[in-house]
């Protein structure tokens, strides 16, 4: 089978399954629900405060999202093994009995990104992203935007595209159709959802002056979405500095945003490649789960714009 087409079929089958799991949470965050929640949260492999109901929403989502790729993927034609990278679940090889290296696919599993808002229904996002270890690039990639029900996706042969479920509209990403040059009046999205993160952007004096210029705004936005709304136009700039996202919270975004045609920027100003190094991501996540290698970077349809933030970014 031809890569566009193998393309193709797994961008079909992950938009199917990030649709369930968008659906699944929804319902989960019902009222009626929320006491098998708090049960769910004594579950042996949750990590994060038991008063924490996103936590098992998490875990559950996660566990559907696992039945579901192995539902779908056991009918890819030539794809005998595949391996799994998720935040709740770590790295595993399926079918059950594969080794790692039999694998030819990697996907990457957020089944909630932006979990401290889903609880309050303010936001959150699922995604996934497909690498194939044969061709060392990404293949596909899907976020859905729960809460606004809109899907986001971008495949090797396809064009980068979002469907609005609430208007029923479509549309192609294209960054918008007059992007900025400079901050000045600009949207720069930021993820400042913890006082430390706060703290680290209260601390970049010349970039927040720069964007206050011609009264520029910044916008509180977390993992792939920080991307994928400049990919929409909705936002100039992504930037993430203080920390950086693991690779299953932004490999999504980051495949969108450079099929969109967007510049992406480490802190050094060199653009971002897709080539990633498995064995490296892999390693670095099984020596302690709690700190797997992140990837800070900036975001923008201008390339100036992008150099012009990376300048402004006091390394702190």
């Amino acid at each position: 089978m031809a890569e566009l087409e193998l393309d193709q079929l797994v961008l079909r089958y992950c938009r199917q399954i990030i649709m369930q799991a968008m659906d699944h949470v929804r319902s989960s965050m019902r009222e009626e629900n929320l006491p098998a929640m708090k049960c769910r949260v004594a579950h042996p492999h949750v990590r994060k405060s038991k008063l924490n109901l996103t936590k098992a929403i998490d875990q559950v989502a996660e566990d559907m999202i696992l039945e579901a790729l192995q539902c779908k993927f056991a009918k890819l034609p030539g794809i005998k093994a595949y391996t799994v990278f998720s935040e709740e679940l770590g790295i595993k090889t399926f079918p059950e009995g594969a080794a790692q290296d039999e694998a030819d696919l990697v996907v990457f599993v957020d089944p909630i990104d932006g979990t401290e808002f889903v609880e309050s229904l303010q936001g959150g996002w699922s995604l996934i992203a497909v690498y194939d270890r044969r061709i060392n690039d990404v293949i596909c990639a899907v976020a859905g935007d729960i809460f606004l029900d809109r899907l986001y996706w971008a495949s090797l042969g396809g064009y980068p595209e979002c469907l609005d479920f609430i208007t029923h509209s479509w549309f192609r990403l294209d960054g918008g159709t007059a992007p900025k040059s400079c901050l000045a009046g600009a949207r720069v999205n930021v993820l400042t959802t913890k006082v430390d993160r706060y703290r680290a952007l209260s601390e970049q004096t010349d970039l927040l002056n720069a964007i206050r210029e011609e009264d520029g705004r910044v916008n509180l936005s977390w993992g792939s979405n920080t991307i994928i709304q400049v990919a929409a136009g909705y936002a100039d700039v992504a930037v993430e500095f203080a920390k950086g996202f693991a690779t299953y919270d932004i490999l999504s975004g980051l495949y969108i945003g450079l099929k969109t045609g967007l510049t992406v920027l480490d802190l050094n100003g060199k653009p971002i490649s897709l080539k990633l190094d498995l064995d490296e991501i892999f390693a670095t996540y099984r020596r302690d789960p709690t700190h797997p290698q992140r990837m800070p970077f900036i975001a923008s349809k201008d390339p100036g714009l992008a150099q012009q933030v990376v300048k402004l970014l006091k390394r702190i």
